[in-house]
């Protein structure tokens, strides 16, 4: 649907800039503050998935109080219900992608020089760690979501957005989410991935701009995302030999496949990159030789094994004695399409998400003892011929999964369905006729608004009985669906009366992972049978914050200090992020959220 020369809320389309996975994207024009914006409008089958837009919707608030010189700013997300169409109003930036650039630079067969390259890297780890400490983890770290201003100033768009289509799974053309080019190893086995995983899709970033080449490259995205996750990192000086050692040394430690071992910090990733550049001595990379570790569990003594399991592997055929060599031929052909059909499915759940899962729970199952048949295994000819076999059925992938997509796609013919009995619950009727339902008065955000790993939390909601009659005595708050978190103290339910208030309140403890929760919860009776609404338990998990300095002032005869500004005190437009309203009491309330920066301090906000 084209929305050119439409009007959007406060916005009128007025250009298409282009297509994605999860929206459309157009200029805008805000005649009220005389600015031009940029516009992603939801799929319309994205706008049918209500947990998506649930996330969506906490993601964009959440990439709204970002404000940073290398971030995108995020201004408004609303509904238009004329077309039915949800929306995402952004800052508007009038320059190319650095994806865009790149492709220029290569048909006009220049190169971009290293400093460019330490410049873009430096802003864009910069914005990173802005928004680690924040809580919010990118996910999709690449060229095309780095684009530049007219001042040439590099920015990170697209906050969160692999994180919220990730709810659905799929893209809407059923490709797996993120850019296996420059997604990290545990991303490719199915982890969510953290601020580390950010690190190394920008050192990802790094190394192709100081060589002119991705670090690996495949046939498939899956042989990309197996790459990543087994295949030895060849030294960029490889490819560019007149690479400075220092700048080598930082790409090969941000690319170290494990975690724990990249930097662990954006800032790190920054500051010895800097260091580099400017010929200063840094920390050699660390030797690795193994897979990075997956939840599950693998044995330091195992790791090795894995480097071969996390490619397609070819076993040993095992001689039985007295054994027909005719019995063994036969056997051969079934092997063959067995492995053909796993290779075509493999690549069936790489097109519909499943792949990381997929690579997750090959080198889980790796991690367990098989037994083994006692004696020494003999490789035969037929092993040999087998393995070419196999590698016919991989070259012949593209024509079986065009067959298996038909056989999926297909409609399956309906069958009839017994026409269920409703059950009916107590937010409508009850037993002894009364109707019991609830009125959310007040649901204050969780606070402090990021909260630490392992933080104690409480979440209160205000609660009127709606209903025409009183509450059970055996009305309990359950969690429901979403994010279960641990309870530290269980919520006090008591009976209520019709038309009277009361408040709830739990404590919770907050999960060890940074990231956005979600946690749904309802009052319900001892049998289960719901009353009124749920209630959703939102909160963001983000790194401690660092403490700041306090700044010591020496005395001089001056009766008053008074500091010099950095640059004007700036604040930026309040953003509404919770509100509600009682129009039978008059009554309403909300909580809004801004940020300032400039003033005396030389950091950039506070």
């Amino acid at each position: 649907m084209m929305l050119i020369g439409k009007t959007l809320g406060k916005y009128r389309i007025t250009e298409h800039l282009g297509s994605g996975g999860m929206s459309e994207v157009y200029k805008a024009y805000q005649p009220g503050l005389d600015r031009y914006v940029a516009i992603k409008v939801l799929h319309s089958f994205l706008a049918q998935e209500e947990d998506f837009l649930t996330r969506f919707k906490r993601e964009a608030k959440f990439a709204a109080m970002l404000r940073h010189p290398n971030i995108v700013q995020v201004y408004d997300f609303d509904h238009d219900e004329e077309d039915d169409v949800y929306y995402m109003v952004m800052e508007f930036i009038d320059g190319p992608s650095l994806k865009v650039r790149l492709l220029k630079m290569a048909e006009e067969g220049q190169e971009l020089p290293l400093e460019e390259a330490i410049r873009i890297v430096a802003a864009i780890a910069n914005g990173l760690d802005y928004a680690h400490q924040h809580g919010t983890v990118h996910r999709d770290v690449k060229p095309a979501n780095i684009m530049f201003n007219p001042d040439e100033q590099p920015i990170l768009t697209d906050f969160g957005i692999a994180k919220m289509v990730d709810v659905v799974g799929l893209t809407a053309s059923g490709a797996m989410i993120g850019t296996p080019a420059y997604m990290a190893p545990e991303q490719g086995m199915g982890q969510a991935g953290d601020e580390r995983s950010d690190i190394y899709s920008l050192g990802i970033v790094l190394h192709q701009l100081a060589t002119g080449r991705l670090p690996f490259d495949a046939d498939t995205p899956l042989g990309v995302a197996l790459k990543h996750i087994s295949a030895p990192l060849a030294p960029p000086t490889t490819i560019n030999p007149n690479l400075p050692p220092g700048i080598e040394a930082v790409i090969m430690r941000a690319l170290t496949k494990d975690p724990d071992k990249r930097y662990q910090t954006a800032k790190d990733f920054s500051t010895e990159l800097k260091q580099a550049a400017a010929g200063q001595a840094v920390e050699p990379p660390p030797l690795e030789s193994t897979l990075p570790q997956v939840a599950g569990g693998v044995r330091p003594q195992d790791q090795a094994k894995y480097w071969e399991m996390a490619t397609l592997p070819s076993a040993p055929a095992i001689r039985p004695p007295a054994s027909p060599k005719k019995r063994k031929r036969r056997w051969i052909p079934v092997l063959i399409a067995v492995l053909a059909l796993i290779v075509v499915g493999v690549a069936a759940l790489f097109a519909t998400g499943g792949a990381g899962r997929l690579l997750a729970s090959i080198i889980s199952q790796a991690a367990t003892p098989t037994p083994t048949i006692v004696g020494t295994p003999t490789v035969t000819p037929d092993t040999i011929a087998t393995q070419h076999a196999i590698a016919g059925a991989v070259l012949a992938t593209r024509d079986a999964q065009a067959t298996l997509e038909a056989t999926l796609n297909a409609t399956a013919t309906p069958t009839p369905t017994p026409t269920p009995t409703a059950t009916p619950d107590l937010t409508a009727t009850a037993a002894a006729g009364c109707v019991f339902d609830i009125k959310v008065v007040s649901d204050p955000a969780v606070w402090p608004r990021v909260l630490i790993p392992g933080q104690q939390f409480v979440k209160r909601w205000e609660i009127e009985n709606t209903g025409t009659c009183a509450w059970p005595e055996t009305v309990q708050l359950v969690f429901v669906s979403g994010d279960e978190l641990e309870i530290i103290e269980e919520p006090e339910v008591e009976p209520l009366a019709p038309e009277e208030t009361t408040e709830i309140e739990i404590t919770l403890r907050a999960p060890a992972g940074y990231d956005a929760y979600s946690s749904v919860w309802q009052l319900q009776d001892d049998e289960g049978n719901p009353i009124g609404e749920e209630l959703e338990i939102a909160c963001r998990v983000g790194p401690t914050p660092t403490p700041r300095p306090t700044a010591t002032v020496t005395p001089t005869p001056t009766p008053e200090f008074t500091p010099t500004p950095v640059r004007p005190l700036e604040m930026s437009v309040p953003i509404l992020t919770s509100c509600w309203a009682d129009p039978d009491k008059g009554l309403w309330g909300g909580s809004v959220g801004w940020s300032a920066w400039g003033g005396p301090s030389s950091e950039y906000h506070y």
